[in-house]
């Protein structure tokens, strides 16, 4: 079998599943492909820089701001400083100290 290409999303992931069993696409396949590839999308995770891991090194002393800024470039998201607080704050965090280790 043939090397395929990474999923962006779930939608993806379901049409090469159904192509491995045999299901052949229809023509509404590549709308609902591409729609839950952007509800459910695949995280891009990006090497955080050198000055990124300093400061992820620090995150107890970094505003929130700061923090917010370094999850989005290193997961591609756009999280919005009233969003991050409680789970989601914790959830970044996690999310940062693990990638600094890469």
């Amino acid at each position: 079998m043939a090397k395929s290409k990474k999923s962006n999303g779930v939608g993806d992931t379901i049409a090469k599943f159904t192509e491995a069993i045999g299901i052949e696409p229809c023509a509404g396949c590549t709308g609902r492909k591409a729609l839950l590839n952007d509800w459910f999308p695949y995280k891009n995770v990006i090497e955080l820089t050198d000055e990124q891991k300093a400061k992820v090194a620090v995150l107890k002393d970094l505003e929130d701001e700061e923090v917010v800024a370094i999850y989005n470039d290193a997961f591609n998201t756009d999280l919005i400083l009233e969003h991050y607080n409680g789970g989601v704050k914790d959830a970044v965090i996690n999310s940062l100290l693990k990638l600094s280790t890469y």
